[in-house]
C-alpha cells in the first residue's frame, strides 16, 4: 500500500483551516467545528462502508437508523475520485445530505436530477476538457494519442476531451484504458501502443496514481530519459541516492509530476516514507524536486502528414483518419496560397500559376508583333517583294511596243502585276495586334486579291486557248478572240469572290479574340474567322479556279510554240496550288502567332510563284536576249538556234 503524500497534506491543511475557524471569535462565534475522517484506501466496498457508517454512526450499518453520540454531521466532504463520489451521491442524496467534493470533475456529476444534494469546489471535465483541446491545437498537434483510467473518471472524461479535440480538427491516433485494480495487468500494452504509435503527443486523462506506473514503463521502453545522480535529504538526516538506472529507493514514491514551461514533464516530487521506521513519524517528511525530461527538448509535433506547403493540397488516405494525408501537387492551372489547403483553386482566365504554384500571375500575351524579328524579316520581304512587280510594270511600260509583250495581251498583265504587287502588301494585315477591323478585313482582302491574280491567269489562259482554235477554218471561237473577253472572265470570277465575302463579312463576321487553350500558360490574341465554312468557301473558291487554270493551261502546253504562255501557266498555277495544299496541314499543326506566320508564308511564297514562273522568262527576254524579242522568233518564222 502506497502512502500518498498529498492526501495527508490535504488533511493537514483540512485540521489547520478548523481549528483557525474555532480559534477566531469573529468567523463562526459560538460555534466550534469537528470533523471525522474516514480512509476508504480507494476501495469501493470500504468506501460504501464508510458513507453508511458516517450516515449511522454504526458499523455494520442499519439502514435508516442513526446512533451516534457526537452531534449529526453538517456535510460530508469528498471524494477525491469522480467514482467514489458518484457512489457517494447515489447514497447521500436519497438523504438529501449535502455532499462537497474538491476534486471530483466527472461531467456525470452535474446532473441535478440524479444528484441533487451533490456540491463541488472544482469545475466539471467539460470545462478541462475544453481547456485541453485548446492547449493541443495551440501547440499544433494534430495526431494525438489518449490513455485514461478504467473508470467513471477516465471513462467520462476522455469521451470529453475526444469530441472535444474532433471539434478543432484533431485526429486520434488510439484510445487505451489503465486498469484501476492497482495490480495494472495492462501497462506493458499500453507503454507498446504508445512507443509503435506514430504520434509524438499522449493526452492522458488520469489522476497520478494510475498514470506512474504507466511513465515508469516508458523509462523502461527508453521513450524517456532516465533520472540520474539525484540525491534527496531527508528529515532524519539520512541521504539516498537513485541507483544508475533512475530507480529510486524501495521506501519512495513519486507523487507529483510536474509539466515543464514548454509543455513535457520536466520536474517530478519525491516524498519518503519508510515502513521500518519503529517511531511512525511521517510528519517531518521533506519532498524533492527532481530534473525530468524527454528526449526531445523543444516542443514535439505530432502529426500523422507532415503538412501540406503553398501550391500542394492535402488528399485524404482511403480507410485513414482525415489528418493522415498526402501532399498532391495542384493540377494545371490551379494554385493554393497556404499551408494544409484542401482544395486547390483556379486562376482567373487571364492568369497562370508560377512555378510553385503558390500564386497567380498574368499570362502573357502573343501575337506576331512588329517589334519580333520573325515579324519584321517578313514584312520586310512582303514590301521588299511587292516592289518587284511594279518594276516589271514599268518593264512592260517601256517595252509594250516589242512583241512579246503585245503577244501576252498587255492590258491584262499589267493587272496581273499590280495585283501581284497587293498580294504581297496583304501579308501585312496579318501582322500587328489584330484589331477589329484587321481582322474584319484582312481574310476578305486575301481572298480578293489572289482571285484578281488567278482570274488573270484564268483569262490568259483562255484566251490562248481560244487564239489557237479561232485559226481553224470554220471556227466559230472567232468572236472569243476579242479584247472584252479577258475582262469579263476576270470581273465574273472577281465578281463571284466578292459576293462571298460581302456575305461572309454580314452574316458572320470576323472578329479578335483571346485564346487560352492553344498555349498553356499564354493568351493569344488573335482573329476568330467566326465562320469556318465561309472561310473555307473563300478559299475553295480561289483553289477551284486556280485548278481550272492549270487543267486549261496543262491540256494547251503542247500548242505552237508562238503560244507557249500555256507552259509558264501551268508551272506557275502547279506551285500555287502546291502551296496551299502544303499549308492546310502545317496551319492545323501550328499554334499561336505561328499559325498567322505560315499563312504569311504561304501568302508570299505562292506569290513568288507566280511572279517567278509567269514574268521572269519573259523578262529575261527583254533584258537579256534582245535579239529574240522579234516578230520573226515569236511567229517561229526563224528556226535558228537562240
Amino acid at each position: 500500500m502506497r502512502f500518498r503524500f498529498e492526501n495527508y497534506q490535504q488533511f493537514q491543511a483540512l485540521r489547520f483551516a478548523v481549528e483557525e475557524i474555532n480559534r477566531s471569535p469573529d468567523l463562526l462565534p459560538n460555534r466550534t467545528l469537528g470533523f471525522y475522517v474516514y480512509d476508504s484506501c480507494a476501495a469501493l466496498q470500504s468506501e460504501l462502508e464508510g458513507t453508511l457508517w458516517m450516515l449511522t454512526g454504526q458499523s455494520p450499518a442499519i439502514l435508516n437508523y442513526c446512533c451516534r453520540e457526537s452531534p449529526p454531521l453538517a456535510a460530508i466532504i469528498g471524494h477525491s475520485l469522480s467514482t467514489y463520489s458518484i457512489l457517494m451521491a447515489h447514497i447521500l442524496g436519497q438523504y438529501r445530505f449535502p455532499q462537497v467534493s474538491y476534486f471530483s470533475t466527472s461531467s456525470l456529476l452535474s446532473d441535478r436530477k440524479q444528484f441533487s444534494s451533490f456540491f463541488r469546489t472544482v469545475p466539471s471535465d467539460i470545462f478541462q476538457s475544453k481547456g485541453i483541446a485548446q492547449l493541443v491545437k495551440h501547440f499544433k498537434w494534430t495526431w494525438v494519442g489518449l490513455i485514461a483510467a478504467d473508470d467513471d473518471y477516465g471513462h467520462e472524461g476522455i469521451e470529453v476531451l475526444r469530441q472535444e479535440i474532433i471539434k478543432e480538427g484533431i485526429c486520434v491516433a488510439y484510445t487505451e484504458y489503465i486498469s484501476s485494480n492497482f495490480i495494472f495487468k495492462n501497462i506493458w500494452n499500453i507503454a507498446n501502443v504508445i512507443k509503435e504509435s506514430s504520434a509524438k503527443v499522449v493526452v492522458a486523462f488520469s489522476t497520478d496514481i494510475y498514470l506512474i506506473p504507466v511513465l515508469d514503463e516508458m523509462l523502461k521502453l527508453n521513450l524517456l530519459y532516465y533520472i540520474k545522480n539525484v540525491r534527496v535529504n531527508l528529515s532524519n538526516g539520512r541521504e539516498v541516492s537513485f541507483d544508475k538506472d533512475g530507480n529510486p529507493p524501495a521506501v519512495y514514491d513519486i507523487v507529483n509530476w510536474q509539466p515543464g514551461a514548454d509543455g513535457t514533464i520536466k520536474q517530478v516530487k519525491v516524498g519518503s516514507y519508510d515502513s521500518r521506521n519503529s517511531s511512525g513519524d511521517v510528519f517531518g517528511i521533506k519532498t524533492t524536486t527532481i530534473s525530468w525530461g524527454t528526449k526531445n527538448k523543444e516542443i514535439p509535433l505530432s502529426v500523422c502528414s507532415q503538412s501540406c506547403p503553398e501550391g500542394f493540397r492535402k488528399a485524404t488516405r482511403q480507410g485513414e483518419p482525415v489528418c493522415c494525408f498526402e501532399c498532391v501537387p495542384c493540377g494545371q492551372g490551379e494554385i493554393s496560397n497556404q499551408t494544409n489547403s484542401i482544395e486547390c483553386w483556379k486562376c482567373p482566365w487571364d492568369m497562370w500559376p508560377n512555378s510553385a504554384r503558390d500564386r497567380c500571375l498574368s499570362k502573357p500575351i502573343e501575337f506576331l508583333s512588329y517589334e519580333e524579328p520573325l515579324a519584321i524579316i517578313l514584312a520586310s520581304t512582303g514590301v521588299i517583294s511587292s516592289l518587284i512587280p511594279i518594276s516589271i510594270f514599268r518593264l512592260f511600260i517601256r517595252y509594250k511596243s516589242t512583241p512579246i509583250v503585245r503577244a501576252n495581251n498587255y492590258s491584262v498583265s499589267c493587272i496581273l502585276l499590280v495585283s501581284l504587287s497587293f498580294c504581297f502588301l496583304c501579308a501585312l494585315a496579318f501582322i500587328g495586334y489584330p484589331q477589329p477591323e484587321k481582322c474584319l478585313l484582312r481574310q476578305a482582302a486575301f481572298g480578293l486579291v489572289f482571285t484578281l491574280c488567278v482570274s488573270c491567269i484564268l483569262a490568259k489562259t483562255v484566251i490562248v486557248v481560244f487564239a489557237f482554235m479561232a485559226t481553224k477554218p470554220g471556227s466559230r471561237l472567232k468572236k472569243w478572240t476579242t479584247p472584252r473577253v479577258p475582262y469579263m472572265i476576270i470581273t465574273i470570277c472577281t465578281f463571284i469572290q466578292l459576293t462571298l465575302c460581302i456575305f461572309w463579312l454580314s452574316i458572320s463576321p470576323p472578329f479578335p479574340q483571346y485564346n487560352i487553350e492553344a498555349k498553356p500558360g499564354i493568351i493569344v490574341v488573335e482573329c476568330n474567322e467566326n465562320s469556318q465554312f465561309a472561310f473555307w468557301c473563300m478559299l475553295g473558291y480561289l483553289g477551284f479556279l486556280a485548278s481550272v487554270s492549270f487543267t486549261v493551261a496543262f491540256l494547251a502546253r503542247r500548242l505552237p510554240d508562238s503560244y507557249n504562255e500555256a507552259k509558264f501557266i501551268t508551272f506557275s498555277m502547279l506551285a500555287f496550288l502546291s502551296v496551299w495544299v502544303s499549308f492546310i496541314p502545317a496551319s492545323l499543326s501550328a499554334q499561336g502567332k505561328y499559325t498567322v506566320a505560315m499563312e504569311i508564308f504561304a501568302i508570299l511564297t505562292s506569290t513568288w510563284a507566280l511572279v517567278f514562273c509567269m514574268f521572269l522568262p519573259k523578262c529575261f527576254v527583254i533584258l537579256f536576249r534582245p535579239n529574240m524579242n522579234t516578230k520573226e522568233k515569236l511567229m517561229g518564222k526563224d528556226r535558228s538556234r537562240m
